[in-house]
Parts: C-alpha cells; sequence; structure tokens
C-alpha cells in the first residue's frame, strides 16, 4: 500500500491510474478504522481497479472541541488494517493540506433543508463541515465511487446534494451498516462506551428492529410512540430523535402511505457518548 500526505502526489497518482484505464474507488474516514470502514474498503475492491482510503479528522464538521480532541487517532494501527485489506493508496493529509486558508475560511454550499433538519439542527454546521472536506477530497482524488457507510443515511443524501450542486461524475455507492454482535451499529465513538453502556446500547438497534417487524401491524404515530418508550428505557439513553423518513426526498412522514420508501432515523445518546442507526422498511 502506498501512503501519500501531500494531495498535488495524490492528485499525480491517481491520474496516472485513469491515464491507463484504472476505474478508481474512494473510501473517506476520519480513522480509528472498524469493520464497518473495512466492509466499504472490500466492496471498493470488488468494484474498481484501486481503491484509495483517506484519513482525515476534519476539524469543520465537530460542533464541541472536546469531541475532537477526544476522538481517536490510532494511526498505525489503521495502517495496518488498511493493508491487510489489501488498499492501494492512503491519503493522510494534514490540516494545512486540505485546508490551506484556514478552518475558517469554508466555502458555502446551497444544501437545503437538509443542513438544518434532524441531524443538522442538533449539529449546526456540521454538513457544511463535511461538504467542505469531501469537495476537497473529490477534487483531489477524482473517483468514479465514493464508498459511504449507510449509518450516516442524512450525510449519504447530503453528499448526493453536493455531488448534484457541484456537477461530479463520481457515483455515491452507499453500504450496509455493519453491526456489533449485539446489534449495535459499529462506530469509532464506540469505544468511549463502558463495556456495560455497550451492552445497554444494543438497545438502539433492538428497537430499530422492532420497528422493521411490526409495522404492518401499527400506524406509524402509535409505532413511533412505542418506539420512543422502548429507546427512553435504555439506562444513561438520552433521545434526540426517531423520526420516520421518505428514504428518497428525506422529509418525514407520519404515515405508512407518505412515501414508497421509508427509512427510520435515531440518533441516541448513552452518557456522553452520541450514537446515530437507521433501519430500511421495505
Amino acid at each position: 500500500m502506498i501512503v501519500l500526505k501531500k494531495s498535488s502526489e495524490c492528485l499525480d497518482l491517481v491520474v496516472l491510474k485513469k491515464s491507463k484505464g484504472s476505474i478508481v474507488g474512494l473510501v473517506p474516514t476520519m480513522g480509528a478504522l472498524h469493520a464497518g470502514h473495512l466492509s466499504l474498503i472490500k466492496a471498493s475492491k470488488q468494484e474498481n481497479d484501486f481503491t484509495v482510503c483517506s484519513i482525515f479528522v476534519n476539524p469543520t464538521q465537530f460542533n464541541e472541541i472536546e469531541d475532537f480532541i477526544q476522538y481517536p487517532k490510532p494511526t498505525e494501527n489503521d495502517i495496518g488494517l488498511l493493508e491487510q485489506a489489501e488498499c492501494d493508496l492512503l491519503f493522510l493529509p494534514n490540516e494545512n493540506e486540505i485546508y490551506d486558508k484556514g478552518i475558517n475560511e469554508l466555502d458555502t454550499y446551497h444544501l437545503g433543508y437538509l443542513e438544518h433538519y434532524l441531524e443538522g439542527a442538533s449539529r449546526p454546521g456540521h454538513f457544511k463541515g463535511v461538504a467542505n472536506v469531501v469537495d476537497r477530497f473529490l477534487k483531489i482524488i477524482k473517483p468514479d465511487h465514493l464508498y459511504l457507510g449507510q449509518k450516516d443515511y442524512q450525510q449519504v443524501k447530503v453528499l448526493q446534494a453536493l455531488l448534484l450542486q457541484k456537477k461530479f461524475a463520481t457515483k455515491i455507492v452507499m453500504c450496509p451498516i455493519v453491526r456489533e454482535s449485539n446489534g449495535l451499529a459499529m462506530s469509532s465513538r464506540n469505544e468511549r462506551l463502558t463495556e456495560q453502556q455497550r451492552k445497554n446500547a444494543g438497545g438502539i438497534a433492538e428497537t430499530l428492529f422492532f420497528i422493521r417487524d411490526n409495522y404492518r401491524n401499527y400506524g406509524l404515530p402509535e409505532l413511533q410512540k412505542k418506539s420512543i418508550a422502548r429507546i427512553n428505557s435504555i439506562p444513561e439513553a438520552k433521545l434526540d430523535y426517531l423520526e420516520f423518513c421518505d428514504a428518497d426526498a428525506f422529509t418525514t412522514v407520519s404515515d405508512w402511505n407518505s412515501a414508497k420508501h421509508i427509512v427510520v432515523v435515531t440518533a441516541v445518546k448513552i452518557a456522553a457518548v452520541r450514537l446515530l442507526d437507521n433501519i430500511l422498511l421495505h
């Protein structure tokens, strides 16, 4: 695996690969890699000739400085995992390489309601930071395919809007959520949970599975009420939101006939750790 830290070197290598006919896949990460990330690498390896993984803990998408400081950064371990996964190129830039004008000089995007809805409302400015860093990566790497995890469903929708707005030729590939043995969606933040909290947090997925298995038996408002009660019964849990949305338009729905496909999205804090999860209803 090649490791590059300079944007210019990364661009030159990808241009060379593409000139020889290679199809390029990009997996953007903030490091602290787990099986979820590695599933994205695997998907890219299967569908592309050349797979790039980026590791960059993006300061502009954190709302709390403490969260940014505490975010795990086990870079050497990550490199080992990527080598085992046979990733072709790791792009490992520093902050100045990505934000050459500083993190206070950000581009503005027209993301519409997505920027201020649900996750956007809870984390003001978060999606602006995400859009800025991904825009920069797409300009540097120019991938044919961009691999994203379903766990951050609203983020996928935001980046679809970004690609459309900026007219990138890149296609987004959303990959399924990878879960721990108790159902908890894999996340780098899970490492900040105690063993007991991690066990309890499995109740988030249990609630989503309950919705998936029972939605035909209830009206939507009743099922939402039952599901919120289940989340609130988890020790140390504080629910931010649990909403039923049109999986395509990503707008809230109030009954089963409002959308062809529905995604249930939730954000829950277990003690001080904020966790996201979702499930698609077919």
